[in-house]
């Protein structure tokens, strides 16, 4: 009888052990199932993450090299309004600086007042000071007497006509009269008035 149950006994552990080894084969294959889906999402999400980080890493490039191109163009745009504003501040100021127009016609009668080549200026009187009638800006009344050849004669009235250009930063002004003699020799005596504007801080 005892021989009996020692195989019942020993047929159930058998089985046990079979089920035992069923369900370990079963949670391996669920487990190795699980591990491989959840490897794969883990590979996924890692490789979208490096994407992210990439795409994120670009965006901050590309936002760096934004923000350096706008940097200096705005660098070169303050550049350049500052070097029209002190040009045209040369040309157009916002007094009648005759102390600076005195001498602007001094460097202009040592250029040109070389050799036999004659510039002199003989007189030079500024008058009062008139605004335009809209009032927009105003202008010093000069008159100059000179002595020059005529080659300096012609270089005189272009420096008048082309002034105010920022270019050659020559004071804005222009010719409202002239009255000249000339004489055998080719000298040019001239006498003239001319209008030297700047800005109506006032209006």
């Amino acid at each position: 009888m005892a021989k009996v149950d020692y195989q019942l006994a020993l047929k159930r552990q058998k089985n046990s052990l079979q089920a035992y080894a069923a369900l370990c084969l079963i949670f391996t294959f669920i487990f190795c199932g699980y591990t491989y889906f959840k490897f794969n999402d883990y590979t996924t999400y890692k490789t979208a993450i490096a994407a992210n980080e990439k795409e994120i890493s670009l965006l901050k490039e590309s936002t760096i090299d934004e923000k350096t191109a706008y940097d200096q163009l705005k660098t070169s745009s303050e550049k350049l309004s500052s070097e029209i504003f002190k040009n045209l501040e040369g040309v157009f100021p916002a007094s009648d600086n005759y102390t600076e127009l005195n001498r602007s016609f001094d460097a202009l009668e040592e250029k040109l007042n070389t050799g036999n080549n004659l510039f002199g200026i003989s007189s030079i009187e500024y008058e009062q000071v008139l605004a335009s009638e809209d009032g927009l800006y105003k202008y010093l009344p000069i008159r100059m007497t000179v002595e020059s050849s005529r080659d300096n004669f012609a270089k005189f009235l272009r420096y008048i006509e082309t002034s105010g250009a920022l270019t050659d930063k020559v004071r804005l002004m222009d010719i409202q009269s002239i009255h000249m003699t000339q004489s055998d020799t080719g000298t040019v005596n001239f006498s003239v008035k001319i209008h030297a504007y700047f800005q109506n801080t006032n209006g």
